[in-house]
């Protein structure tokens, strides 16, 4: 069940994992930069509190979930299940319209 094999669609998972991970770098370091100037709040509550914490602290938390999806591929472990490529497209189409929503914030403000 977790390991790819040969099955239409797998590509398209590792893709999206690949994606993910890269989009949610990209929105790390926007994210960061726009609370640590004060141009916007970070409206997840989780990571709202961890920003709170230790700004360093919300960096590492963000980027080691980049990391666990890497880790899937590097580890040939990406569940190849018709659940997980719907919830990948959808997190993909649903983290791509957050991720532009925040850059189109940060340009306006800036």
């Amino acid at each position: 069940m977790f390991v790819i094999r040969n099955k239409r669609g797998e590509g398209l998972v590792v893709f999206l994992f690949h994606y993910l991970s890269l989009l949610n770098i990209f929105d790390a370091f926007i994210t960061f930069f726009g609370l640590e100037n004060s141009l916007i709040e970070e409206m997840n509550p989780l990571m709202r509190r961890i920003y709170e914490a230790d700004p360093a602290l919300f960096l590492m938390t963000k980027l080691a979930f980049s990391l666990c999806l890497y880790l899937f591929i590097i580890f040939k472990k990406v569940p190849a299940t018709s659940l997980t490529k719907g919830l990948t497209v959808f997190a993909s189409s649903f983290y791509t319209i957050i991720f532009f929503l925040h850059c189109y914030w940060l340009f306006v403000l800036i």
